[in-house]
C-alpha cells in the first residue's frame, strides 16, 4: 500500500501544524519539534499520521508502534517483523509505503542540480540526463531510483552513489511523476519476495 499527499503551492504549514502535533505520541512529537521550520515539522507529523492510517486500515493496528532503527538509520517495527514501511517527503509531497515485504521509497521535487549530478551520477547516467528532453525529470528519476534502492537495503545515503544502480538486478522499481504537484517518486522491492 502506497499513499501520497500533495503539497499545493502556497501551502501554509503553520495553519495545519498545531492540530497534527496534538495527534502525535510523545516520541514522534519530539522528533517533529526538533525541526526548525514549520514545513519540516508538518512533513514529519503528516508522514507519521499517514503511516498510522495505513497501519490501522490494512494491518488493524490501532496505533503506530515506536520505531526501532537499523545500523544506518532505517526505521522498522521490532514488535511486527512482518510489516515493512518507508516514508519520504519533500516540499512538494509525502510518500508512505507499507508492505509485507521490504520496501524503499523516495519522493523528490523535480529539479536539476548540475553539481550534485556530477557527484552522484556515473558517466552514462550523466550523459542520459544531459541529452534528455527534460534533464530535470531524468536527473530526479535517477536520484529517486538510487535513494529508494538504498532505503530498501537499509544502507542509506553514502559517499559513492555513482555505481548504485549497477547492483539492482534483483530489484523491481516502480516510478511515477506528479507534474501538477512537481514531484517524482520511485519505489524499490526485491523481485524474489
Amino acid at each position: 500500500m502506497i499513499q501520497f499527499f500533495d503539497i499545493p503551492n502556497g501551502f501554509d504549514a503553520s495553519a495545519e501544524l498545531k492540530k497534527l502535533l496534538q495527534r502525535l505520541p510523545q516520541w514522534r512529537l519530539q522528533k517533529a519539534l526538533s525541526y526548525l521550520q514549520d514545513i519540516d515539522r508538518f512533513l514529519c507529523a503528516k508522514s507519521f499520521l499517514m503511516l498510522e492510517d495505513v497501519l490501522r486500515e490494512n494491518f488493524e493496528l490501532a496505533k503506530c508502534p515506536e520505531f526501532s532503527y537499523g545500523d544506518h538509520g532505517k526505521p522498522f517495527f521490532r514488535e511486527y517483523p512482518g510489516i515493512f514501511f518507508n516514508i519520504s517527503h519533500c516540499h512538494k509531497g509525502i510518500a508512505c509505503a507499507v508492505m509485507s515485504n521490504p520496501v524503499g521509497i523516495d519522493i523528490e521535487e523535480i529539479q536539476y542540480d548540475e553539481d550534485l549530478a556530477s557527484i552522484i551520477l556515473n558517466s552514462g547516467e550523466l550523459e542520459a540526463v544531459k541529452s534528455a528532453e527534460e534533464p530535470a525529470l531524468k536527473f530526479t528519476e535517477f536520484w529517486t531510483l538510487k535513494e529508494s534502492f538504498l532505503k530498501l537495503t537499509g544502507e542509506g545515503l553514502r559517499n559513492d552513489m555513482k555505481d548504485v544502480l549497477s547492483k539492482t538486478n534483483e530489484v523491481a522499481f516502480n516510478t511515477g511523476i506528479n507534474r501538477s504537484a512537481g514531484y517524482f517518486y520511485s519505489t524499490a522491492i526485491w523481485k524474489n519476495q
